[in-house]
């Protein structure tokens, strides 16, 4: 990682990223959400969405990970211990190629961002749109019982994808780990305990 904004030189996430080797600042934000909610734990199958470029498949390791397949449409430098596949995470033939890795995981996880355009609302679309293509993978591989954490932007949608998604889960919120940003629109919705595929009626809280 290099400084690129004076934001990043200012950062104490980002220094301490540096100093511990981990591949962005984001690492922290998982190991916090690990901490306050046991996301992942030892022996856990675990698979990162939108991984590049490595922090939280990292992390996911340093926990226990039995497995660890990280996905992303860039290229991803390896890590021991992760399996990579490049691929789109919104495309059915991803899925197919996690499935052919291991058909079920103890836990998913997404960081993803969309390519950030300045306009607010359609930044805040897109992220909606990824949150919903990481649930759309998580719904078909996650364990019952499992665990789902998942990056969302701020706005009127959110309280939308909030609902679709809740219903699945015995344990869910939105939070906001302390390494986020002041400024940041972002929020993470966590999902413990997996139902399973028959969780199809909506929730009435």
């Amino acid at each position: 990682m290099k400084p690129r904004r004076s934001r990043d030189r200012q950062d104490y996430y980002y220094w301490e990223a540096k100093k511990k080797g981990y591949r962005s600042r984001a690492a922290f934000k998982l190991l916090q959400m690990n901490r306050t909610f046991g996301l992942i734990k030892n022996g856990y199958a675990v698979l990162d969405l939108g991984a590049s470029p490595g922090g939280w498949s990292q992390v996911a390791v340093e926990l226990g990970a039995e497995v660890v397949v990280a996905v992303d449409i860039k290229s991803m430098p390896p890590i021991e211990g992760v399996v990579f596949i490049r691929g789109d995470i919104t495309k059915e033939e991803t899925l197919e190629k996690i499935k052919e890795v291991r058909p079920e995981y103890d836990a998913v996880i997404c960081d993803a961002s969309p390519k950030i355009t300045g306009n607010w609302t359609i930044d805040h679309l897109l992220s909606m749109d990824l949150a919903r293509a990481a649930f759309n993978i998580a719904k078909q591989v996650l364990k019952p019982g499992g665990n789902f954490v998942v990056k969302m932007f701020q706005g009127e949608e959110i309280q939308n994808v909030y609902n679709e998604f809740k219903r699945y889960f015995y344990f869910k919120k939105f939070h906001s780990p302390p390494a986020s940003r002041k400024r940041s629109a972002e929020v993470y919705f966590i999902g413990k305990r997996f139902k399973g595929l028959k969780a199809q009626k909506p929730a009435k809280d």
